[in-house]
């Protein structure tokens, strides 16, 4: 059995319904009365039900839809009002509820963006100095990969961010309609809302009728309105009750409100034609040129008068002195109710995070070997090359220009050669990069430069001697008493072949010498070659 049951204190809900018997499926229908599901109750209902006449239309339609369907629906519906005294008490503990429910929901998406950040942040470190994915090297597929991972954490953290912080705001809105409802003059305007509501339901329920005249004055039409009848009228008669009691409640608030002087309730009886009246806000102050039933009509500075309801007035400036005080305004303001702390939740810096990733993959050549160079490899390079301010620097195979920035920094004219362009497309926007040569390093002369440099920083290629060969050749660019430094492959410090005996006996002539560096120095950028630090002072002279 289906039973669909309203009352004013749980509204209109729906009961003896189980998951897949098909009944949401119909009363969710616009047509069938556009009931929707409750998470928080797990019951079916109609939105903004509670405490108000029942809507016999939905009502009525779902359970005809039901009914057809093979349903067996009973309907009981109960339209005593509650006292107001006890809707407005309910209604502020459920919204008391509702912001806490919204607190923990904004803190849980504020937990999960701040993990989802953590995430993208520490794939990110594999890509922090702009390694680029080698197109046909191993690490080709894992660096996908790990893009692809850190993308989707990046968008999820600032998914869950963009909810916590809407959470937050919904939470923070929750109650203070409920508090500026009951300030005095939202109360007076309600009273006449009110009322003009009651008036229209007496009309219903006597019936009445409408006269349509010409532009002469003449009827030509009567519209006439019945004495309103069954389930109408029954709807009719407990809304009347429902307002008499709720203006019973009302008045009695905006009374004590006028006693106390918290509130003045303007109108025929204290405004006249010449007064100033304040309205809307405090600098908007005209002179009323016509008083009304409802409203007042004030100076626009145009051809025709603003009109400003009586409820809408918050001060008026009597000139003439005879019917009370000059100004008649409020004595004192409402008090505030008191107001819970905002909401606040983190937010992340999505601007920091987007910068980190990205977004273009780069594909290179695998035989590039552009393994970037890693901010520990950085500091050690920097460490060994003692920069000065004003050296002239050159890093050949610049990549992405780690080497080159970090010269840079410490004040040093640099100068860059990279084969691909689309790695140092950036580096001349850096402060004191001051050249970059586009070309393949072991094709660039010295001559090609007006001076040669203090110190050369270098990370080459290390397969099949690579590293030793542009060492060679990037010494040619040493000015006397200058210094290399290259990251390189850690086989030349160990290798018995020609090429790597010659290179070793070369560093020891000039009073060089070779340190390794950590196994995994470059794992980050999806190699796991060992290497080592090779320092090589230029000669004196």
């Amino acid at each position: 059995m289906i039973t669909i049951r309203h009352t004013h204190e749980d509204g209109t809900l729906i009961y003896g319904t189980r998951k897949g018997d098909g009944v949401f499926e119909i009363v969710k229908k616009w047509e069938n009365g556009g009931f929707r599901y409750f998470p928080s109750m797990r019951m079916i209902g109609l939105r903004n039900s509670r405490d108000r006449i029942a809507d016999r239309w939905a009502i009525n339609a779902a359970t005809e839809a039901l009914r057809a369907a093979g349903h067996d629906v009973e309907v009981e519906i109960d339209d005593t009002f509650r006292d107001r005294a006890q809707v407005l008490e309910d209604k502020a503990d459920r919204l008391e509820d509702r912001r806490d429910a919204l607190e923990t929901k904004a803190d849980r998406h504020a937990g999960a963006a701040d993990a989802a950040h953590n995430r993208a942040h520490q794939i990110s470190e594999r890509f922090a100095a702009g390694q680029p994915i080698l197109v046909g090297h191993h690490s080709e597929r894992g660096a996908r990969a790990d893009r692809k991972r850190m993308d989707q954490a990046m968008r999820k953290s600032i998914d869950e961010n963009d909810q916590a912080q809407e959470v937050a705001r919904r939470a923070n809105a929750v109650g203070n309609q409920l508090r500026r409802s009951a300030t005095p003059a939202v109360t007076a305007r309600r009273i006449k809302t009110a009322e003009a509501e009651l008036r229209k339901i007496e009309k219903n329920l006597d019936g009445y009728q409408r006269t349509f005249r010409d532009h002469a004055g003449n009827p030509y039409y009567i519209e006439k309105h019945e004495p309103a009848q069954g389930d109408y009228r029954e709807m009719q008669l407990a809304r009347k009750a429902q307002l008499e009691n709720q203006l019973e409640y009302d008045r009695a608030q905006l009374a004590a409100a006028v006693e106390v002087g918290e509130y003045v309730e303007y109108g025929k009886h204290n405004v006249h034609v010449g007064d100033l009246v304040t309205y809307w806000f405090r600098d908007r102050r005209r002179r009323v040129v016509k008083v009304n039933k409802v409203t007042v009509s004030v100076e626009s500075g145009y051809s025709w008068p603003d009109k400003v309801k009586f409820t809408d007035i918050l001060a008026v400036e009597c000139p003439h002195g005879e019917d009370g005080p000059d100004v008649l305004a409020p004595k004192r303001s409402a008090p505030k109710a008191p107001v819970r702390a905002n909401v606040e939740v983190p937010a992340i810096d999505v601007a920091a995070l987007t910068a980190r990733i990205v977004e273009a993959e780069i594909g290179v050549p695998r035989d590039s070997e552009a393994f970037m160079s890693p901010p520990t490899v950085v500091e050690r390079v920097l460490d060994a090359a003692e920069l000065e301010r004003g050296m002239t620097v050159l890093e050949p195979s610049a990549g992405n220009g780690a080497l080159a920035k970090a010269a840079a920094a410490e004040s040093c004219e640099v100068h860059c050669v990279e084969r691909y362009p689309v790695l140092s497309k950036d580096l001349l926007d850096v402060p004191g990069i001051v050249g970059l040569t586009t070309g393949d390093f072991l094709e660039i002369t010295p001559d090609q430069y007006p001076a040669k440099f203090d110190r050369v920083l270098m990370n080459p290629p290390f397969s099949k001697g690579q590293d030793i060969q542009h060492v060679r050749h990037a010494l040619r660019f040493l000015r006397l008493g200058g210094l290399l430094i290259a990251v390189m492959s850690n086989g030349v410090a160990w290798h018995k072949d020609k090429t790597a005996t010659s290179f070793r006996e070369l560093v020891e002539q000039r009073g060089g010498h070779i340190e390794p560096l950590p196994d995994e120095a470059f794992a980050v950028s999806g190699t796991d070659v060992r290497t080592v630090l090779v320092v090589i002072p230029a000669p004196e002279e």
